[in-house]
Order: structure tokens, then sequence, then C-alpha cells
């Protein structure tokens, strides 16, 4: 992924990301054979937007992206174009719009961020009849909403779930938002229609995929978290890996201990744009590319020259 490299700080964790401009957009358009067009929406009255990414050929596959808390559709605008290139499938994300019309996007607006996903993979979808397979893809914030998406949308809507380093409940989001600053509590007690999880239980449980495992019904369920994550425990992966067992469902599950970053450095398996993310980009690939097991557990740990991940696709960047 090309672009300037900035500081990006949450709740006093500073992680060094690569982040491509929105401005770059055309230029990494122009370099692959991926158009890029906005997506506007209206969901329950309101206007959601986003964008889609779509290779040159005919698209069978589709590949919906769910993003994180203060990120929006705008994200790693050429990660998710070489996606796309890579795969054939066309890549659609949204900016989740706020509950009520108020809220900036990228705040904790998961109960109309599952609604916005919903509506624009059926509308795809619709637009696409041809469409196969449907990959859900979120990562920290964008995994909880998009397993309320997956646990929501009618039957068939999705194929595959993979959640990167996802919070598994809102009980859990709400006790560890401290972790991402002072912020985020009220931001996600807003969303739970104005009060805390003692108040108003039935809310948070609503928006809680680890409550809601039994109504998920992917063919296969691929969680990706790392050890060393500041932001979203490790825990909360194990919670929704056990949550999916209990129900019966299918699930696979990536454990990271440490990886390769952008430069080639050994680095932990942590939170943003770390070797968790680009293994789950992988995931994506190998999924659409029927190469990716059915396996229950894969860990990853480079430093100590332990890596049981299956091999990663040509020309993509995984953990190893």
């Amino acid at each position: 992924m090309g672009g300037r490299r900035r500081r990006w700080t949450v709740g006093g964790v500073v992680l060094a990301i690569l982040v491509a401009t929105v401005a770059a957009i055309p230029e990494a358009a122009a370099e692959t054979p991926v158009r890029v067009r906005d997506v506007t929406l209206t969901v329950e009255g309101e206007r959601a937007t986003g964008r889609v990414y779509e290779p040159d050929g005919e698209i069978r596959d589709l590949i919906v992206a769910v993003h994180g808390h203060a990120g929006s559709a705008a994200d790693f605008p050429e990660y998710m174009a070489s996606i796309a290139q890579h795969t054939g499938a066309a890549l659609l994300t949204m900016d989740q719009r706020s509950a009520d019309g108020r809220w900036r996007t990228g705040e904790w607006n998961v109960w109309a961020g599952w609604q916005d996903i919903v509506a624009a993979t059926q509308w795809y979808r619709g637009e696409h009849p041809g469409i196969g397979r449907t990959v859900l893809w979120g990562w920290s914030q964008g995994g909880l909403t998009s397993g309320l998406a997956a646990a929501y949308a009618p039957p068939g809507t999705y194929d595959y779930w993979v959640d990167t380093f996802g919070q598994a409940s809102d009980f859990i989001s709400w006790a560890q938002a401290p972790l991402a600053g002072p912020s985020l509590r009220p931001e996600i007690e807003r969303d739970a229609g104005g009060c805390g999880p003692l108040t108003c239980p039935a809310a948070y449980a609503a928006r809680s995929p680890s409550l809601l495992a039994g109504r998920i019904g992917v063919r296969r369920a691929i969680l990706l978290h790392g050890t060393a994550d500041p932001l979203v425990p490790y825990t909360s992966g194990l919670e929704m890996r056990a949550a999916l067992m209990a129900a019966g469902k299918p699930v696979s599950m990536y454990t990271v201990l440490s990886g390769r970053d952008l430069g080639g450095a050994v680095v932990p398996g942590d939170h943003g744009l770390s070797p968790v993310f680009f293994e789950s980009g992988c995931v994506v690939e190998r999924l659409l590319a029927n190469t990716e097991p059915w396996a229950s557990d894969y860990i990853v740990d480079v430093a100590n020259g332990v890596n049981t991940a299956p091999p990663a696709p040509p020309n993509s960047k995984c953990a190893a």
C-alpha cells in the first residue's frame, strides 16, 4: 500500500500505519484494472454513503469490507484495490451513517452500521444477480459490526465471515472502552439508546455477536487476533470462537503472536495495520481462490519460527 506515513493515535496508543489518502484513489485505479465508484443509498430514511472497487471483467464474487472505529469507506484504498484485483471480486465498503444523522462517520454507530452493510450488500447483489460468493470482512469495531450483519441479515446473504481483531460483545466493548480513550464509552452508550449496560442490557445484548452466534448462518467464520493487541484484547477473539463453537457453527481461528510489518521487521501481533490485518486479507483472497483449508486453528509466531498458516496467495503480504 502506497501513500504517506503518519501517526495514528487512539487513546494514547500510537500506531505507525500506512494510510493512502482519498486523493490517491484515481492514481491507484489508473495503475491497476480496478474502477472505483461512489455509493449513495437511503437506509432507514437516511443517507448512507460508501464506495465499491470493481475489477475489469465479469464480477462473480463480492467482498463486503467493514471499517473500524475512526475509519471510513476511504480507508486503505490501494490495499482494497489490490484485493479486488487479485481476487476478481468487487469490494464494497460503507461509511456507516450514524443512527440519527448527527454523528460523525467513524463513531461507534454499530446498529446503523450493520443495517447499512446489509442494505448495500442487497443493493449490489441486485445489480449483479450473477454474483456467487459473498465474503463479509470486518476489522476492530468493524468485526463487531460485521458480526451483527451476519446475524441479522436474511439467510444466505453471506457465505463467509472474516473477523479481524473484532470485539465480541457490546458489554465488553463498553467495559474496555477506556483502552481506546475517554470518548468511546459515551459513543457506545449513545448507540445503545443513551444508557449503560446495567440500565439497558437488552440493547447491549442485541449488539453482541457472541450472544447471537446461533443466528450466524455463514458457511464458516474465520477469526484472527493478535496476542499483543492493546485495544481489543485477544480474549475477545477467544470469546467469539467459544460462542460459535457452542452454537455448533464452523469456525477457524488464527492466533498471531508475531509477524512481519510492511518493512519486513518482525513485530508483535497487535492492532491496526499489523501482521494480523494482512493475514486477514490473505484469508479473504484464499477463500475466493478456494485455497483456504478448514483446519480449526493456526498459529503464527515468526519470531520463534512457528507458522502453521496456509501459504500466502501470489503477490500478497501475509503475517510471515
